[in-house]
């Protein structure tokens, strides 16, 4: 590595990488390219994350810094480790972090800067010649920073389409939970017994036909079903020896409606169809994501593991109960035969949806399939939690499946794996204790009693503000006297904010609260670094935004409270 001055008086590195040679930035006009990478970040807004690939001689940090607010984060991430120990000296500020490229942690550290409020308000830019002298890991570094965005920005997806049903299905669903069992129960049960999830991808039509005909070899298997492939399989003649069903929507209910009488243990949680899991006669098992948080009693619930699919679930609960391998059939994860869905498993609902095929990945064969951004975060999310169970256990992943390479789990023909696998006698898949304590009123008026003292905080947030207002003069918050009433008040509105944002009971809300915070954040805390300083000094503007924000906290917690009394109407009285 060679330190050489640039032309306009910069200096700049030349490294050999692969037998040639590259300067990290423009030898000539160095300054251009500081100029180019600041330019993107001008406007940057007080809580925006920029992650810069590449810092080179460290040349633009000084006036990186003066774009920066105390909020703002800078992550720079330097492929080259001779770099990176020659500007470790440079970094001397709390908000800038520079961090050695590892393609192993890159996405942790990502996630752990990078989530459902501020996923918006990135600036990802590459400093100089870094993306032709590294072409390899900045390639994996977009990989995994797409990776991180798409699993933060589903969060508030989420939050638009199912908060509603979200917070109705929770309430009617306290109802059974006393008349259920917990996954808890089932920890090893199955320990080396092969498991099979049977998941609804094109390819399930071809592995289904295999697994019919070897039926009798499916006795020692444990076969795991999601509610929309139930009826595939139930009428090809296999009954899986367990049934998952995560998704809210009535669709769940309509995919299994003709089988409500089976006693096939049907596997659920909190946000599961409400419908479904009251009429559902047989037995039922459950798993938790919001009680196991909000309830003592309930803290040693199992949770489930939640990648976007209710196979993410299957492969789970198999991996507790201590199954290996789990074979993967129907699992795609890309638009294999130019199909989303088996044609076995398509419904009247998929005629309404548009299933368009974005970009493609490797398949199983090594060639090119299509695909889209919501499927590749599923395989994603597969392949992470398949690297963390190899870390911790000898549990084998196998995928029979014909669409997208999910590393982790090498394809393997399901007739070659009957052949290998002969399987165990004595599989369980129900365990008669009902196990769960919970008295269900008591919750129910603990989330009611909840909702109606935030509605009280925030008129009492409200007051507070309307009355900070009515000042004639801005008064700085920075210059205010200790003993200074309209300090103090600032002080209860702020402890009510922080209160209602760390509860634990806020996890009640779901949804409401996720769309809540990024709404108002978007709507009025949106200002610009450059004004940050003033901005937040300034009582009179600080005490405008709160109160947006305690009229928009009631709206919902009003809006939430009517749909609680719609459940309880409707499922308890």
């Amino acid at each position: 590595m060679e330190k050489v001055k640039t032309l306009d008086g910069y200096y700049v590195y030349k490294i050999k990488k692969e037998e040639k040679s590259f300067y990290l930035a423009d030898k000539n006009n160095y300054k251009k390219d500081i100029d180019n990478l600041l330019a993107k970040i001008n406007d940057i807004k007080f809580d925006s994350v920029i992650i810069i690939f590449g810092i080179d001689t460290g040349e633009y940090l000084n006036k990186l810094r003066s774009l920066l607010c105390d909020r703002n984060k800078v992550l720079i991430f330097e492929p080259n480790e001779e770099v990176f120990n020659a500007n470790k000296a440079c970094i001397n500020s709390d908000n800038i972090n520079l961090i050695l490229y590892d393609k192993t942690s890159i996405k942790e550290i990502l996630a752990s800067v990078i989530n459902n409020i501020n996923f918006n308000k990135l600036y990802v830019n590459v400093f100089g010649n870094y993306e032709k002298a590294y072409k390899e890991e900045y390639n994996t570094f977009i990989e995994n920073l797409d990776c991180v965005y798409y699993t933060a920005s589903a969060a508030i997806t989420l939050a638009y389409r199912f908060k509603k049903v979200f917070l109705k299905n929770l309430i009617a669903n306290l109802k059974v939970l006393k008349e259920v069992t917990s996954l808890n129960l089932y920890e090893n049960i199955n320990k080396d017994i092969p498991a099979i999830i049977v998941s609804a991808g094109p390819s399930l039509d071809k592995n289904l036909n295999e697994m019919v005909k070897h039926k009798k070899k499916l006795e020692k298997y444990f076969v795991i079903a999601g509610s929309r492939t139930l009826d595939a399989m139930m009428k090809k003649g296999i009954k899986p020896d367990m049934v998952v069903s995560i998704d809210p929507v009535d669709d769940n209910y309509e995919m299994m409606k003709d089988y409500l009488e089976e006693d096939i243990p049907l596997v659920f949680y909190e946000y599961s169809n409400r419908y479904l899991i009251r009429d559902y006669k047989g037995k039922k098992i459950f798993l938790s994501s919001v009680l196991v948080n909000t309830i003592p009693e309930l803290h040693e619930l199992k949770s489930p593991y939640l990648g976007g699919s209710v196979a993410h679930t299957c492969i789970d609960i198999a991996n507790v109960m201590g199954c290996s391998p789990i074979i993967l059939v129907g699992q795609d994860l890309a638009f294999t035969y130019n199909k989303y869905h088996s044609d076995l498993a398509n419904f009247e609902v998929d005629k309404k949806n548009n299933y368009d095929a974005s970009f493609v990945v490797d398949d199983i064969y090594g060639n090119k399939v299509k695909t889209n951004s919501t499927l590749n975060l599923f395989r994603e999310r597969m392949e992470e939690y398949i690297e963390a169970c190899r870390k911790f256990s000898e549990v084998e992943f196998i995928n029979a499946s014909y669409g997208a390479e999910i590393k982790g789990a090498p394809h393997e023909e399901l007739s070659e794996i009957f052949k290998i696998y002969k399987g165990n006698d004595g599989k369980k898949n129900y365990i008669e204790d009902k196990c769960i304590e919970i008295d269900e009123e008591a919750v129910i008026y603990e989330i009611l009693g909840y909702i109606e003292g935030c509605n009280l905080k925030a008129e009492v947030g409200e007051k507070l503000c309307k009355e900070l207002l009515l000042n004639k003069f801005d008064k700085s918050l920075m210059n205010m006297a200790e003993d200074d009433e309209d300090l103090e008040k600032f002080i209860r509105v702020m402890a009510i904010i922080k209160e209602f944002e760390t509860s634990k009971r806020r996890l009640y809300l779901g949804g409401y609260i996720n769309k809540f915070l990024f709404d108002i954040k978007e709507g009025k805390f949106n200002m610009y670094a450059k004004d940050y300083a003033s901005l937040t000094s300034s009582l009179k503007y600080q005490s405008e935004c709160f109160l947006s924000y305690f009229k928009g906290m009631k709206e919902f917690i009003i809006e939430a409270k009517k749909l609680i009394i719609e459940i309880l109407e409707e499922f308890y009285f």
